[in-house]
């Protein structure tokens, strides 16, 4: 039956903030459709990885990059990649999923999967799927845990990165952040809250995951959650130690910190649902811009919208265009409104690379009539000089801008 099967296909270089159109026909006869993808029991591979799944534990093993010619994954780690980690609040005591079985689950051309389906403490069903693509660079993981009713547990996902020496930076809410260098003394250091991507590098390898839901990393280790004194239910054996140090983060592990049931204020202490937790990962050799790490993880957070036509329609568009674009890679547009007083419309910057940059907006199709920069709260500072569809405005390293546009349409 139709309805019991998807079209998935690779759309490329769909320009940014816009559209891109495909025709879909039929054909008289199939073709064998080329790929690299190759799947059985308990592997998965295309030309990038090579990904290895426990049958244990449903989590990798292995995960060999075949164009770094390096294995990713910490064989001496306490823990697998993607593995379902469980935590007890009164003894610290930790345990991993029991009984998985792994079986092949996508297996087409453009993407092929395998999923495991187990079970840990707290957690009666657990299923998490590897998804690889035969052209892109990326593993998807999708971790779908039930929670019971069962109390003081902690839930991580365990990310042990075979990096040594390594240098950690992450997205915060607009800023790059680099653990213990770009933060306050004596704040925490043993988790953070990240944004949409986390990176874990040193001069050889680099490693970037993006998490979808869960946003609480800790980098190094598994280290004692610090839920505070008014907060916790019962204080666990290992509360009240000091912060972590630099010198404690040896290695490129990163545990993602997804339920916590130890809460006593106006959190839900038990936490019990069906739940999604998705994370994307890539790698390469060295470490990447922020710009880089940014366009991946954003790309994961906001996928493509397929919007179907049926039949041809008459409309002056072209086949693809950009509705709102920027030239310079290391700028990211983060907002675009209409003013809160009706005049014009709001655009907002964001310089991701530290480095001091005059990008150029361009709106093609409408006219940039005249342009201000303004402040955060949208009042007009400096005029600027449109030309036409577009206008340049400096941005200080890190720093965020704002104007405001009155447009025309053609």
């Amino acid at each position: 039956r139709h309805e019991l099967f998807d079209l998935v296909f690779v759309a490329d270089d769909v320009p940014s903030m816009g559209y891109k159109t495909y025709r879909i026909v039929p054909r008289e006869n199939a073709t064998q459709s080329k790929s690299e993808l190759a799947v059985t029991r308990d592997t998965i591979e295309n030309r990038f990885f090579k990904v290895t799944v426990d049958p244990q534990t449903g989590a990798i093993s292995s995960l060999y990059d075949k164009q770094l010619s390096r294995e990713l994954v910490d064989r001496k780690a306490p823990d697998k990649l993607n593995q379902f980690v469980a935590k007890w609040v009164q003894t610290t005591q930790r345990e991993g999923p029991t009984c998985a079985d792994v079986r092949i689950g996508q297996q087409g051309p453009v993407c092929a999967s395998l999923v495991s389906r187990g079970s840990g403490p707290g957690c009666p069903q657990i299923v998490q799927e590897v998804v690889l693509y035969d052209g892109i660079k990326r593993i998807d993981l999708f971790n779908r845990v039930l929670k019971d009713s069962t109390p003081l547990l902690q839930i991580y996902f365990a990310f042990p990165f075979q990096v040594d020496d390594p240098k950690f930076r992450f997205e915060g809410s607009n800023s790059v952040i680099e653990p213990f260098k770009d933060q306050f003394p004596g704040s925490n250091t043993n988790y953070y809250a990240v944004q949409h991507w986390a990176g874990v590098s040193n001069e050889d390898v680099g490693i970037t995951l993006s998490p979808v839901e869960s946003h609480l990393l800790e980098f190094g280790g598994l280290w004692p959650c610090y839920c505070s004194q008014a907060h916790h239910g019962v204080t666990a054996p290992d509360f009240g130690q000091p912060f972590v140090k630099p010198e404690q983060v040896t290695n490129g592990h990163i545990y993602s910190f997804v339920l916590d049931s130890n809460f006593r204020t106006n959190f839900q202490p038990v936490q019990q649902s069906d739940i999604l937790f998705r994370y994307s990962l890539t790698s390469h050799g060295g470490p990447a811009a922020n710009s880089d790490n940014r366009d991946f993880a954003w790309s994961t957070h906001n996928p493509l919208t397929a919007v179907v036509v049926d039949g041809p329609r008459q409309g002056a568009l072209d086949g693809q265009a950009s509705l709102c674009r920027l030239d310079a890679p290391n700028v990211l547009l983060t907002t675009i409104k209409r003013a809160e007083d009706g005049q014009g419309v709001i655009v907002r910057l964001i310089e991701t690379d530290g480095k001091p940059t005059t990008p150029t907006l361009s709106i093609p199709g409408l006219t940039i009539e005249r342009a201000w920069r303004t402040s955060v709260v949208e009042q007009n500072q400096a005029e600027l000089s449109p030309a036409d569809h577009a206008v340049s405005v400096p941005i200080k390293a890190f720093g965020i801008t704002t104007m405001r546009l009155q447009l025309r349409t053609q």
